[in-house]
């Protein structure tokens, strides 16, 4: 019967009414299935076929609807034109460059600020991302069969620092390509080296009069008889001093190890790190009555090439905050174990515990959480943000797993070895 009525193409399809209708429709380039594309007696047919259960139906009729479908299909491409140029208008317009790959690695649009930025011509459109590139951290970024990562930041040869971040383009649930957009940071990044700078010259400068502050303060019981209320004002002029002078130290700590300055790298033995640890925080621990532990795994090497001053002032501050924010008689753990690249020092309590909010900023600077029982406890909100920067300059990172009321467990992954590095 169809074929009497000169249906000359059909496409097996599944679905309901209505999903068929719109796959039809868009088979011949129309809008409106029922007002473009079939009289109602074909229509009718359709949705017989369909009411018997059947998943034939008809999407074209050749020569009877050849003036409507080309209608159609002009009316579709006029559409797609508009809006192909006025994408280009928004590419062009932003200043942020932009690159699109597909799923061959090869390039596939870039906007004028990328061209200028990255020196990359018109010309170089479909060739291969490394061929044109010369930024390894940008080309893995951008490569399809790269794994899902984190915005990195991209240093050009002129000076100027982006920022890029890159999606996946998916189709069908597989992935056809990567987004990728890069922002100038440079002046953010001055900015904070300025800043880190004026930091580490006040606290420099700080040291001389904090140390000429203690020494006299502390010499004053030997100039002379002084009574009980003023054995308590030189105490609290010495406690205010040691914690003065305890975050000009972490701040220049926390300096030197951003700028990668003295980062001494040799073979040390992991266990003497933990060791000296355990045994400095043991009576720390005991005083509180915590049940404090030490587990290694038997996969964990004998030998990690870090910075041995460095990595030990990173596992202390994770064990020392432990203790720090665990009631007394609960319990704090340390337990290190290893991959085949990688050493994780893992520090668990049954502490106050950490909210999720508080977690995403947890390793900035001079952070302290509003938590009523965290605030009981005195610190310069410094101690994990150096953890932070450790690690990172051994190429490692720092998380942390939380639940408020049950106890945190920080993990810190450290390397092995360490690439070799260019001076």
């Amino acid at each position: 019967e169809l074929v009497d009525m000169g249906i000359k193409r059909v496409t097996m399809l599944t679905g309901d009414r209505h999903e068929v209708a719109n796959r039809v429709a868009g088979e011949l380039g129309c809008t409106d299935f029922r007002a473009n594309c079939l009289p109602q007696d074909k229509l009718a047919i359709v949705e017989q076929i369909k009411a018997e259960g059947h998943t034939v139906v008809v999407v074209g009729d050749g020569i009877n609807d050849a003036p409507a479908l080309a209608a159609a299909n002009a009316h579709l491409f006029l559409n797609v034109e508009v809006g192909r140029q006025q994408l280009a208008s928004i590419l062009d317009s932003t200043s942020d460059p932009v690159l699109v790959t597909d799923h061959k690695d090869r390039l596939l649009l870039a906007n004028p600020a990328a061209w200028k930025v990255l020196g990359i011509e018109e010309v170089s459109l479909l060739a291969p991302i490394d061929e044109i590139l010369s930024q390894p951290e940008l080309i893995e970024l951008l490569k399809v069969s790269a794994p899902a990562k984190d915005p990195a930041e991209i240093e050009l040869k002129h000076g100027k620092i982006f920022l890029a971040t890159a999606s996946s383009v998916f189709a069908e649930e597989r992935p056809i390509g990567r987004v990728c957009i890069l922002r100038d940071v440079t002046h953010f990044k001055e900015l904070d080296t300025l800043k880190s700078e004026f930091v580490s010259t006040v606290s420099h400068d700080l040291r001389s009069p904090l140390t000429l502050i203690r020494g006299y303060a502390t010499m004053m019981e030997i100039a002379g008889d002084i009574n009980e209320q003023q054995q308590g004002y030189i105490g609290k002029i010495i406690t205010g001093v040691e914690n003065m002078s305890r975050l000009v130290n972490n701040l220049l700590d926390l300096g030197r190890i951003e700028l990668g300055v003295g980062l001494d790298l040799a073979k040390i033995p992991v266990l003497d790190i933990l060791d000296r640890v355990i045994s400095a925080l043991q009576l720390h621990a005991r005083e509180k009555n915590i049940d404090f532990s030490l587990e290694t795994a038997p996969d964990l090497p004998p030998i990690i090439e870090a910075d041995q001053d460095l990595l030990h002032q990173a596992v202390y501050n994770l064990v020392e905050n432990a203790i720090k924010y665990t009631p007394e008689g609960k319990r704090v753990s340390v337990r290190a174990h290893a991959s085949a690249e990688d050493i994780f020092f893992e520090i668990s309590d049954s502490g106050i515990g950490i909210s999720e909010k508080d977690q995403e900023h947890l390793f900035e600077k001079f952070f302290r959480s509003a938590n009523r029982e965290a605030r009981a406890q005195t610190g310069t909100g410094l101690g994990l943000a150096i953890v932070r920067s450790i690690a990172e300059q051994h190429g490692g990172r720092i998380w942390v797993e939380s639940q408020i009321e049950k106890g945190s467990t920080f993990h810190l992954q450290v390397p092995i070895t360490q690439p070799e590095r260019k001076e």
